[in-house]
């Protein structure tokens, strides 16, 4: 249990920083290591894909909190820009958590490591391939359905998606990065209403969780993702943005060659 705890703590740091860091909630490297987590802790294999991503969404609700804040003192959230889209996530971060359930773990997990590939791949040619496929209208609630649903689904805060959807609507990348973290907050919440909804009556689940979310690795992550999102967040006003783009690829391809082996 010690060493479970460590892991987890370990994990909400890394989380933390790269939350504040990109505005992605840190769920691209949540999901992978809760995976490793949970199989090491001998976990049914039918169920640890799904209780991996519900158990970073619950996370997220925390690390995206804690990452909004901050940029919201820094001047960083357009709320004119995140209302609209703020309000198609709230259903679609619930359908996509009961979508989620349904499909085979295996094709869930190679999913995620192939569009964390690609994304990375994407950012580090700076072709915006996500942020042209974001333009088309209408935009604002409608695509923020989108950004729930696939985000919920991917165990993500959405920056992923909003990121380049704020920027390809005209924020800058700090104020996209910032306007992002705080789609993160509702993403994080009703993603979580819905797995924990999708996951009352499975009897696969261990001990102590709630629904799909595995309520020790959502306190051991939460408590150290708090305190260290800030210091991304720091970071990510004191980078480069070709330094920040660099450094979002190279998570991504390390994270998508770690989903395909384990």
């Amino acid at each position: 249990m010690f060493d479970e705890i460590l892991i987890f703590g370990a994990l909400g740091i890394l989380a933390g920083l790269l939350a504040g860091m990109f505005g992605i909630g840190g769920g691209l490297i949540m999901v992978p290591v809760l995976i490793g987590t949970f199989l090491s802790l001998d976990f049914n294999n039918e169920i640890i894909v799904q209780l991996a991503i519900g158990t970073s969404i619950g996370c997220i609700i925390f690390t995206s909190l804690s990452s909004a804040n901050a940029h919201r003192i820094k001047g960083s959230v357009n709320i004119n820009h995140f209302k609209p889209v703020a309000a198609g996530i709230i259903f679609g971060a619930f359908a996509g958590a009961l979508f989620a359930v349904q499909i085979d773990g295996l094709i869930l997990k190679l999913t995620i490591a192939s569009f964390i590939l690609i994304v990375g791949l994407d950012i580090l040619l700076d072709k915006n391939i996500i942020q042209k496929i974001f333009q088309f209208k209408p935009k604002s609630i409608f695509v923020g359905s989108g950004i729930g649903f696939l985000s919920s689904i991917l165990g993500i805060g959405g920056g992923t998606f909003s990121v380049p959807y704020f920027k390809g609507s005209g924020l800058s990348l700090t104020s996209s990065i910032g306007t992002s973290a705080a789609c993160g907050v509702p993403i994080a919440i009703f993603g979580t209403l819905g797995y924990i909804v999708a996951g009352l009556n499975v009897d696969l689940l261990p001990n102590m969780s709630l629904g799909y979310i595995y309520m020790p690795a959502l306190i051991g992550v939460s408590i150290t993702s708090i305190f260290s999102a800030k210091y991304g967040a720091d970071l990510a006003h004191y980078l480069s943005k070709d330094t920040l783009r660099r450094l979002m690829a190279s998570w991504f391809f390390i994270i998508s060659i770690y989903m395909f082996i384990v």
